[in-house]
This record gives structure tokens, C-alpha cells and sequence, in this order.
């Protein structure tokens, strides 16, 4: 289509038609609707505060536990520990730096004594690795005055682990310390 001709159609429309497109255009919402949507917003402020405010300050505390207890109750001695324990921990010579007695099912299984040079031990019934190290390699295996002592090694850590009357043992170490792990057999002999 030409200028000439779009000028020509432009001029044939009805002039009432334009006025009516300009009249829908600038018609308003109804008063009623905007009204309407300022009292539900009001509405929904009140009642999300009286929801919020409800029994604040007021309220009594519920009587059960609302969490899990500490599965590991920090004692101050060997002594205490073996309170807890019904069996003997065997003690390094060297600085205890903590003690602590492992929960289990609502009852103390293990015993454990972290040491001043950064060393571990434990002490379970039954068998099995105790030690709390996952994925460590296969370092070792052999004989400590009869009982077989498996080293293991995950990164910068070294471990030994071991059962003995009817007990399964850890031990965390630095290399120079294998020998403790044979005072530790030792005296739980």
C-alpha cells in the first residue's frame, strides 16, 4: 500500500469509532475494586500479626526434650571413667589432656583418653574398628606379644587397632609411638 492510498483509508474511518477507542482507554477501575484490595491486604497484616504475637512471653515450657542428648559425657579421671564402665582402662604414662565415656543406647560402652601429645585411646566391648577414622589404608599387620595389631594410615594419621579379652582396641599415633601400643596390650594382658 501506497501513502497515498493508506492517507485515503485513514481519512474514510468513522470519527465515532476513534472516540470510542479513546474512551475505553481511559476508563478506571472501578472504586469498589481498589477499595477492595486495600481491605484484604489490611486483613491479611492483622491476622499474620495476631499469629505472630500469639502466646509470646507467655508461654509455659514443653516438658520433652526438644533435642538429642550430648552422646559423650567428659569425666575428670580414669577413675571416674571406670565408674561409668563396668570394666578396667588401661593408661598410658604419659599427660592425659581429657577423659570421656561414650553413650550409646542411654549406656556408657566406651572409654576414651586423649592425650597431651595429640594420641588417642579406646576402649570397647566386642570387636571391631573403634577408632572413629573411616577410609584409612592398610598399613601393617603383625604380632604384639600374641595379639595380631592392625596399622592403618588416612592422610596424616596413624592408627592401630586390636582385640583383646573379649574387648576391641584404637589407638591414634605418630609413627615413634608403635611402642605404646605394646604397653597398652601389656598391661591389658
Amino acid at each position: 500500500m501506497k501513502k497515498e492510498e493508506f492517507c485515503e483509508v485513514l481519512g474514510d474511518v468513522n470519527e465515532n469509532y476513534v472516540k470510542e477507542a479513546r474512551a475505553v482507554r481511559k476508563a478506571k477501575k472501578p472504586r469498589w475494586m481498589q477499595w477492595g484490595a486495600a481491605a484484604a491486604c489490611l486483613c491479611l497484616l492483622v491476622a499474620g500479626g495476631v499469629l505472630f504475637t500469639r502466646n509470646r512471653g507467655n508461654a509455659a515450657p514443653d516438658p520433652n526434650p526438644v533435642q538429642i542428648p550430648n552422646p559423650i559425657l567428659t569425666v575428670a579421671s580414669v577413675e571416674e571413667m571406670e565408674e561409668y564402665l563396668d570394666f578396667e582402662v588401661p593408661v598410658l604414662d604419659k599427660e592425659a589432656a581429657s577423659y570421656a565415656v561414650f553413650i550409646e543406647d542411654g549406656y556408657p560402652t566406651m572409654g576414651q583418653i586423649e592425650y597431651a601429645d595429640g594420641s588417642e585411646f579406646r576402649i570397647q566391648y566386642g570387636s571391631g574398628d573403634i577408632s572413629g577414622i573411616h577410609g584409612g589404608t592398610l598399613e601393617k599387620s603383625e604380632k604384639i606379644d600374641g595379639v595380631e595389631v592392625e596399622q592403618y594410615r588416612y592422610e596424616n594419621t596413624t592408627y592401630a587397632i586390636w582385640e583383646q579379652n573379649g574387648f576391641t582396641f584404637s589407638y591414634v599415633y605418630t609413627d615413634s609411638e608403635a611402642i605404646d601400643v605394646a604397653s597398652i596390650i601389656q598391661q591389658f594382658a
